[in-house]
């Protein structure tokens, strides 16, 4: 048997290169393929000049991220490579799982061919889409969104008062399961519906001032609403809702100066907005930032119960003297009330003062659940406006002992 020579430079034990090939290239395919995941698709292609390895992997990337503003191409070029490499998706019959169009202020761009780009997404069975327009003109008056495969949706600064009235329904995505809306007009969408949807997310909506939007999606299991201007939209029961945040901070619906009515009887055939479509929910965040808003306090004239509600976070727009009534009525509605928190006065997360509230049940009024173990009163300040709401809680028999 010949004697190993010794290697002329490093130790005896080291490794001889792989000829002709890096550490990168070395690491399995399904690795590289999640590394040019995070790419923009330019920089996707661009990999093919690195080795011979890398010559084609760019082909079967399952995911595209199409990205302009800040890139360094012209971006008078971006359109056709967009065109070009989706037609080679087409042809190649490569499934995409994900597929990004972040579209930033290109105001030549022709919305035919960001409708194309879409339509071509879901042909390559697309399962998770992102469209964020910001500052791009509206998309075309028809629907666009028709996939069997579409799982994931979010969309991002459609901004125009000219989007097509039925771009939220969908009804011929049956497996779409999220949906995240996030600064975006939907004055002009005339629903949000689905049957299949499970989550939805809608961040900083802008909702038209004179018609009531409604949303339907009987199986939501979680719901993050945020309405910043226009009329609240009205939602529709679900009776699969676990967790749900609301949040209003728009003056459409709050109480004209000049009329003395503050019930409200003729709005929306004395029918529920809100609360009953969120009846069933189990954990629930409800905050208002517009003390005359009466959405909310006429609603629980119409809403029977929250008959599986277990966790309870308000603000101070429930909370105002001199009877507390929206707070009282809220609670009596609560019957397996487990945990209130009470946000007074702070918009968080972090609280200068936190208190911590002690409820016996067989001593507690017969006004609130008697299940109720937890009470916390996070605020700013300690002031006055805090100890009328725990002066008002103390008549219940839940009395604070400890500040924080």
């Amino acid at each position: 048997m010949l004697a190993r020579k010794a290697p002329k430079n490093g130790s005896a034990g080291a490794a001889a290169p792989v000829e002709g090939r890096d550490n990168i290239s070395n690491l399995p395919d399904g690795v590289l393929q999640h590394i040019l995941s995070f790419l923009p698709a330019q920089d996707v292609v661009r990999t093919c000049v690195l080795a011979k390895s890398w010559r084609h992997m760019w082909e079967s990337t399952t995911v595209l991220r199409f990205v302009w503003g800040g890139m360094n191409e012209p971006e008078s070029m971006i359109p056709e490579f967009v065109d070009h490499l989706l037609r080679l998706r087409i042809r190649g019959c490569t499934p995409l799982d994900t597929c990004e169009f972040r579209l930033l202020g290109y105001h030549e761009i022709d919305m035919t061919r960001i409708n194309f780009w879409i339509r071509i997404a879901l042909q390559c069975k697309v399962r998770v889409l992102e469209l964020m327009c910001w500052g791009i003109p509206p998309l075309d008056d028809h629907p666009i969104f028709i996939s069997q495969y579409l799982k994931k949706l979010q969309l991002a600064g459609l901004s125009d008062d000219e989007m097509p009235s039925r771009l939220l329904d969908f009804s011929c995505c049956p497996n779409l399961e999220d949906l995240k809306i996030v600064d975006c007009y939907l004055g002009c969408a005339l629903l949000i519906s689905s049957q299949s949807l499970k989550r939805l997310t809608i961040e900083n909506g802008s909702f038209g001032p004179d018609c009531r939007m409604p949303i339907c999606a009987p199986n939501l299991v979680s719901l993050w609403l945020e309405v910043s201007n226009g009329m609240i939209p009205s939602l529709q029961r679900m009776p699969s809702l676990l967790a749900a945040y609301v949040n209003i901070d728009s003056d459409v619906d709050c109480i004209d100066s000049d009329d003395d009515d503050d019930d409200g009887d003729d709005d929306e055939d004395n029918q529920s907005i809100l609360l009953q479509g969120l009846s069933d929910v189990q954990n629930l965040v409800l905050k208002s930032f517009w003390t005359e808003m009466i959405i909310f306090r006429r609603d629980l004239k119409f809403c029977s119960s929250f008959n599986k509600l277990k966790s309870l976070l308000i603000n101070e727009y429930w909370c105002e003297p001199p009877d507390f009534s929206a707070l009282a009525c809220l609670l009596k509605l609560s019957p397996v009330l487990e945990k209130l928190t009470l946000q007074l006065y702070s918009e968080g997360p972090e609280h200068e003062v936190e208190i911590k509230l002690s409820c016996k049940p067989l001593e507690m009024s017969a006004a609130i659940s008697q299940h109720l173990k937890t009470v916390e009163v996070k605020c700013q300040v300690y002031d006055e406006r805090v100890r009328n709401v725990l002066t008002f809680l103390s008549k219940l028999d839940i009395l604070w002992f400890q500040i924080i």
